[in-house]
């Protein structure tokens, strides 16, 4: 099999645990395998290596600091600037690791990646595996400091995967936004299939829901891990004071309904802040 399609065979097994999964180092094992409460858990490295190993082409489930560490792989010249790689460089499959806040990792690794291809990346957080813009994800880690004052950005790539001595060249399949009858829709590129009951940001840093059949909410309330978001008239998560059917609401920075007292402070002018949205 071609290096191409053990690679998109990894991406493939990655995308069945998008939106499924709940994070937990503890119970990271159990990632394709159901716990004993009928849930799946994994963390960012496990939802990695677990996805090879059930494509086929597992080299053990490493943390982030074994994914740089083990001689399975191998470090590619991304080239990076300003915390973003040259895509051009990169193969579906790579992972990118982040530092973190534990000085006493290797590179200060903290947190890893996937490349998904066509300038997407999977990888799992503290919520569930999403799919990110990796552009609008590496701006966003490169800009964010750690306790200890080291930028968390990416500090370097590794393959498993390595290049057939000629590749073959990806299909024409669907790719990026879509407007079609029904409504938007997002395909990823190296697969031609929309983002489904999943987040995405897209590279204006901005999130966005999509629906079973791959379909943007936009106008509407919706309800995620017991939290409310709204998604606005250009689907994108609205943030701060909003007034939505005549009612007046306040979402925090990370777009949840608060429901908690609000507190609107003048500022020198006499406008109305809300300083929580900055935080």
């Amino acid at each position: 099999m071609a290096a191409e399609q053990k690679r998109q065979a990894v991406c493939d097994k990655y995308a069945t645990i998008i939106g499924r999964n709940i994070y937990n180092q503890d119970l990271r094992n159990y990632c394709f395998k159901k716990y004993k409460d009928g849930n799946y858990y994994s963390d960012c490295s496990s939802s990695i290596c677990l996805s090879y190993q059930e494509a086929g082409y597992g080299f053990g489930n490493l943390n982030t600091a074994g994914i740089y560490t083990s001689s399975k792989l191998i470090t590619i010249d991304a080239k990076i600037t300003a915390g973003i790689p040259d895509i051009s460089l990169l193969r579906k499959g790579d992972m990118l690791e982040f530092a973190g806040t534990d000085a006493s990792r290797p590179l200060k690794i903290g947190h890893v990646e996937m490349y998904y291809g066509n300038g997407i990346i999977c990888g799992h957080g503290s919520g569930t595996p999403s799919y990110k813009d990796i552009v609008a994800y590496c701006k966003s880690r490169y800009n964010s400091l750690a306790s200890g004052g080291w930028r968390k950005g990416l500090v370097c790539v590794r393959r498993y995967i390595q290049d057939d001595a000629q590749p073959i060249p990806d299909p024409v399949k669907l790719s990026g936004w879509n407007e079609e009858p029904d409504g938007w829709r997002f395909y990823l590129g190296n697969s031609g299939e929309p983002v489904r009951n999943a987040w995405y940001m897209d590279s204006d840093g901005k999130w966005y829901w999509f629906d079973g059949a791959g379909i943007m909410i936009s106008n509407k309330w919706y309800m995620y891990n017991s939290e409310w978001y709204y998604m606005g008239a250009d689907g994108a998560m609205v943030k701060g004071l909003q007034t939505i059917d005549g009612k007046w609401y306040y979402l925090d920075k990370n777009g949840k309904m608060s429901t908690e007292p609000v507190t609107l402070t003048p500022d020198q002018d006499g406008a109305l802040q809300y300083p929580g949205l900055k935080a």
